[in-house]
């Protein structure tokens, strides 16, 4: 991968975690707003028509949100309600909950996201208080990658960045891709606010641009082309029979 699209995925997965992470202030809304004209991945090369339309329509969204004055705080309940960040969330943003039959954090997934992290020398900030797999962090460890990758480039140390890349991309194969175009989808249609409906466009966007880059293989979908939750039992079967969708 060219140093140029490293550089414009670190970047862009790098905003979209800290915005997934945190609901946005008013200040950080603005900061993100006046990013319209020159994001890091419009028009890229990697990026399908799908992804492009679901740039398009997050950034139209982003832009009436503030038009229409939503407010910091009408985000912030938003999100809350939306990811349950102090209270029971409609679309829960950690991959465990989706992926494991008994829908609880810290589960096989989450430890399995942890083994991913450790192997390109990271760790989540609240290593066994708060579940390793929540998807603003896992977007900000894709972002590190590409990072320690283009670092690496940068340095004349090709294998130490193809290293940060085999990584990344197996990650989003057998992670990122299984569940967040699916769950990202549910969150727009359950969001209330524009901002939240944007964000979750562009972020889908993002993640899409970014499994094209790595060549990471195909969103799993149903056989109506919806996206779909891949459980994690189904995914060890899938690998071992050599029959990942």
């Amino acid at each position: 991968m060219n140093p140029d699209l490293l550089d414009r995925l670190a970047a862009a997965l790098t905003v979209l975690a800290r915005l997934q992470l945190q609901p946005a202030d008013d200040a950080a809304r603005a900061q993100v707003v006046g990013l319209a004209d020159q994001w890091p991945l419009t028009d890229v090369a990697p990026e399908t028509a799908e992804a492009r339309l679901a740039r398009v329509a997050g950034w139209d969204l982003l832009i009436a949100s503030q038009d229409a004055g939503e407010t910091a705080e009408d985000v912030r309940r938003d999100q809350d309600r939306l990811y349950g960040i102090t209270a029971k969330a409609v679309v829960p943003p950690f991959e465990s909950v989706h992926r494991n039959e008994e829908g609880l954090v810290f589960d096989a997934a989450t430890l399995e996201v942890r083994d991913y992290y450790l192997r390109a020398g990271l760790r989540a900030p609240e290593l066994n208080r708060e579940p390793d797999d929540h998807l603003g962090l896992e977007l900000d460890f894709l972002a590190k990658c590409c990072t320690n990758a283009l670092d690496a480039l940068e340095r004349g140390d090709e294998d130490v960045a193809d290293g940060y890349l085999a990584v990344a991309q197996e990650f989003t194969q057998r992670h990122l891709l299984t569940w967040a175009p699916a769950i990202l989808e549910r969150a727009r249609g359950a969001a209330r606010t524009r901002w939240l409906r944007g964000l979750e466009d562009l972020t889908l966007s993002a993640v899409l641009t970014l499994a094209e880059a790595l060549d990471a293989g195909d969103v799993p979908r149903d056989e109506q082309g919806a996206y779909r939750i891949v459980p994690a039992a189904s995914a060890a079967a899938e690998e071992t029979f050599g029959m990942r969708s």
